[in-house]
């Protein structure tokens, strides 16, 4: 069970990581993912590597602490009272990983191994699951704390 006297720091460190990836998702799909297209064809697979690398270093620390704080808040005294929204926050939660793992990594790997334009519109379009989740996630953890 999560000491009382700590939920209140967990699920402001949940909401700020939610909002910020939300905002990376965001940033991703509308220029990221798009701005491909741009990269000259000499320099597509070295700036696919580093732009991969270099994102890795941000997005896998805060999507750590957004998931060990979702896993720690299942454990709160709000379960009770609030766990309508902490479950599927969780399974939203859960889902993002599952295509992120699944769907995303493959797809950012074959980009590295080939740039193409077939990858690039596969990228955009299984990231619109991830950004429409992570956007109901970020408007179902304010409705819960508002």
């Amino acid at each position: 069970m999560l000491d009382p006297s700590h939920q209140q720091l967990v699920i402001q460190l949940h909401l700020l990581a939610t909002l910020f990836m939300t905002g990376i998702v965001w940033h991703n799909q509308i220029v990221g993912y798009p701005g491909f297209r741009f990269i000259a064809n000499d320099q597509q697979e070295n700036a696919a590597q580093f732009l991969r690398k270099r994102a890795g270093w941000i997005v896998r620390p805060i999507m750590l602490i957004e998931l060990g704080t979702a896993i720690l808040l299942m454990g709160s005294s709000w379960v009770m009272r609030y766990g309508n929204y902490l479950w599927v926050n969780l399974a939203l939660l859960l889902f993002i990983w599952g295509v992120t793992l699944l769907k995303m990594v493959p797809l950012n790997r074959q980009l590295v191994a080939r740039f193409d334009e077939e990858t690039i519109k596969s990228l955009v379009t299984v990231n619109w699951v991830r950004t429409m989740l992570w956007t109901v996630r970020a408007g179902l953890l304010l409705n819960f704390l508002g």
